[in-house]
């Protein structure tokens, strides 16, 4: 009887603190999206274990989402978004606890009517989200359900971030500082060693008939954890400007094109860049074409063809031991690879998984069709060959391996050649939107591994994934 009325004096307490609280609401909107995925796959390490070894998967995982959105007044808006990843079976492990994936508020109007202000963990994305987007996995997670399962598809990265938006109609300026990672949260031991990203992207609608759009950028990433247990003295840093472009000069044609830099310091965290100082300069470089053309034909309207070229390049670094630049072999005067950023692309590929977003010339062909209604069948192609070609390697340490990254987590190192053909993907598709919420897909992937491998490192992966997707 005591804790009963002990209870009903607190439930009445809420009510009159949160009612004010509740006036100031004028909307609030629940959404979600359930995601289950089964998931199959062969030979990953391309042979590089011993026989028996080999990677293999298979394994159904489900990804939920809950999110709310409140409107409150004066232009004040909030969201929280709640994420579990889970695979089946797995049931009593602690990571597959909901955990908070999207927590900001949005204030519009603030200080003068073009400026809106976001603060908190959030999502956001710049032109193909080729080097910024807040939402790439980069091919890991450090925690969740899916963290040395199928690290690769987590849906947990967001960014904690500050974001000013300028609508300055037809130009809009973003301005963000976030936070990757803090390494300090205690208040002892080393004090610098966070990550922290800072830019701005600009994007300015033309207006022509060709609906072009220009978008300019600035990136700074900043590492200071290479600062470390006195290992190194400088930072870690990537300053990088970019410009993106946009237009679509006939009907049902759209081409792209993106260009950027980067410049900074690579630091030493080890002996391996350089015998003689810990700051190497950053010298690398990144391209990008796209282009979308959806057939206009009157014979091929009822499949609604589009087809799809994109060339990506992003550079590569020479080899420690070689000589760079008249320079003595195990020196460096810069490091010339390609940083990945947040880069966002290919997810679902077989190749996205294995390798970082360095060190290669890619050419991608993908066609789209409906033969039937709602039903859209894709064919990709996608090759992959290096910038810099890398030595040949054995298990001796006498020179180079690539490192194969693995859906775990690990890694593997693979034999290679002085050739810089890395491989060549394939991957059917097939995706039936069952109602405006429901949508079934599947997809069917083989990776062949190119002549950058030793013969012996030459084993085709394949993958095959099927997913049935629900949103609410």
């Amino acid at each position: 009887m005591k804790k009963g009325l002990i209870l009903a004096m607190f439930m009445v307490a809420i009510v009159f603190v949160a009612g004010p609280a509740f006036a100031s609401v004028q909307n609030i909107k629940v959404s979600g999206e359930i995601d289950n995925t089964w998931l199959v796959r062969d030979q990953f390490d391309l042979g590089t274990r011993s026989a028996g070894e080999n990677y293999y998967q298979n394994l159904i995982f489900t990804q939920s989402h809950l999110h709310v959105d409140a409107d409150l007044t004066d232009n004040v808006s909030t969201t929280l978004g709640l994420i579990n990843e889970r695979a089946w079976g797995d049931d009593v492990d602690a990571t597959n606890d909901m955990d908070i994936h999207l927590a900001y508020v949005t204030l519009r109007e603030m200080l003068y009517s073009p400026l809106t202000v976001i603060i908190g963990r959030q999502a956001f994305a710049y032109g193909n989200s080729f080097v910024m987007d807040a939402t790439g996995t980069n091919n890991n997670v450090a925690s969740g359900g899916l963290n040395s399962v199928a690290e690769d598809f987590t849906q947990r990265t967001k960014l904690d971030s500050v974001r000013l938006v300028f609508d300055y109609n037809p130009l809009t300026v973003d301005v963000v500082a976030g936070k990757v990672t803090n390494g300090n949260l205690l208040g002892t031991g080393l004090q610098d060693d966070d990550v922290d990203l800072f830019g701005t992207n600009a994007n300015w609608q033309l207006g022509d008939q060709w609906n072009s759009v220009v978008e300019g950028y600035f990136w700074a990433k900043i590492d200071q954890s290479t600062k470390s247990a006195g290992v190194g003295k400088h930072a870690d840093t990537v300053y990088m400007p970019g410009v993106h472009v946009s237009t679509s000069p006939i009907k049902g044609l759209n081409l792209q094109g993106e260009v950027a830099i980067q410049r900074g310091n690579k630091a030493e965290t080890g002996g391996v860049l350089t015998t003689n100082d810990d700051n190497v300069a950053r010298q690398a470089q990144a391209a990008q074409l796209v282009a979308n053309y959806m057939l206009p034909f009157e014979q091929t309207e009822k499949w609604s063809p589009v087809l799809t070229g994109v060339y990506t390049y992003v550079s590569g670094d020479n080899d420690v031991n070689e000589e760079v630049n008249g320079t003595t072999p195990g020196t460096k005067a810069r490091y010339t690879a390609w940083d990945p950023m947040f880069e966002n692309q290919s997810g679902g590929t077989i190749y996205n998984t294995l390798f970082d977003l360095t060190n290669a010339h890619i050419l991608t062909a993908k066609a789209a069709v409906k033969p039937i209604e709602d039903v859209t069948a894709t064919l990709q192609w996608d090759s992959i060959s290096l910038d810099r070609e890398l030595s040949d390697g054995d298990f001796n340490g006498n020179a180079d391996l690539l490192t194969l990254r693995q859906p775990d987590g690990g890694t593997a190192a693979a034999r290679t050649t002085s050739k810089k053909g890395l491989g060549n993907e394939y991957g059917l598709g097939l995706v039936y939107d069952y109602t405006e919420d429901v949508q079934f897909g599947a997809k069917y992937s083989i990776f062949k591994p190119g002549r950058a491998f030793h013969k012996d490192n030459r084993e085709r992966a394949s993958q095959y994934i099927v997913n049935a997707n629900v949103k609410f």
